[in-house]
């Protein structure tokens, strides 16, 4: 038994709220290091970032529900081990361990939330960099940006180096100028590293669950992988499957 779970058991947190001992269990989730949580070779690997700073709060129920989902269109393809990195708040930047069970991932997802900060996407890529085994893709899921954009470009120069291509997800309303100001600066990043920018509506929850899934199964099968499951019924997820297929965006011979 994992000793937070021990502590938690323990008594240490009688005194939280039950929504408090399920923030607490889902943070310490992403804290652990565990021996057998590590994927073999043969596991396809998606470093999975996420924006959960106060601007996000309103649509981050539809990055869980398109997370589950995503799992779900590839679980007939292969298998896929994530790690999340999430950043919020003034400081706060932490990384899951590689986790390849579906459901451990989406209850770790129900259970995180917002807190009002500034981006630390450079922070989170650079997490990225440093791990032992060098992922199939990163998938980057925000809004705005105010890291230095030519530091979030050679980091992403350097993901494309080691053939880890970074899918840029940009949450982007017409009515929010921070969002639209980040749109060049998230467009150099993917293109950076030899990966994708693909912009979806605060409110198209089908866009993002279609694109994660897209990327997810090419990670997991490579082309044949995306046509397996099938043509994206959105635009921007049928523009990513295209170029997915035409072999830009990505180094398939990473899943070969």
């Amino acid at each position: 038994m994992n000793n937070w779970l021990e502590k938690w058991r323990g008594g240490e947190d009688k005194g939280l709220s039950p929504e408090r001992r399920l923030m607490k269990e889902a943070l310490a989730r992403l804290d652990r290091v565990r021996t057998d949580s590590t994927p073999p070779p043969q596991m396809a690997r998606l470093a999975f970032v996420l924006d959960l700073t106060g601007s996000r709060s309103a649509s981050l129920q539809k990055a869980r529900i398109a997370t589950a989902a995503m799992f779900d269109t590839i679980r007939a393809i292969g298998s896929v081990a994530v790690k999340m990195i999430y950043f919020r708040g003034a400081r706060e930047c932490k990384a899951s361990a590689w986790e390849s069970d579906p459901a451990v991932v989406s209850r770790t997802m129900q259970q995180l939330s917002c807190a009002t900060g500034a981006t630390q996407i450079g922070r989170a890529l650079r997490q990225v960099l440093i791990e032992s085994e060098t992922p199939a893709a990163v998938v980057f899921i925000g809004d705005h940006c105010e890291d230095d954009p030519r530091e979030l470009v050679a980091l992403s120069a350097e993901l494309g180096k080691r053939n880890a291509p970074l899918y840029v997800f940009h949450e982007c309303g017409d009515d929010d100028a921070r969002s639209l100001a980040a749109q060049p600066v998230f467009t150099r990043v993917a293109e950076a590293s030899g990966g994708v920018y693909c912009e979806f509506r605060p409110d198209a929850g089908d866009v993002l669950r279609e694109l994660l899934s897209s990327v997810a199964a090419f990670s997991s099968a490579g082309k044949e992988g995306v046509t397996q499951i099938g043509r994206a019924a959105t635009p921007q997820a049928r523009q990513l499957q295209d170029r997915l297929l035409l072999g830009d965006g990505s180094n398939d011979s990473k899943r070969k």
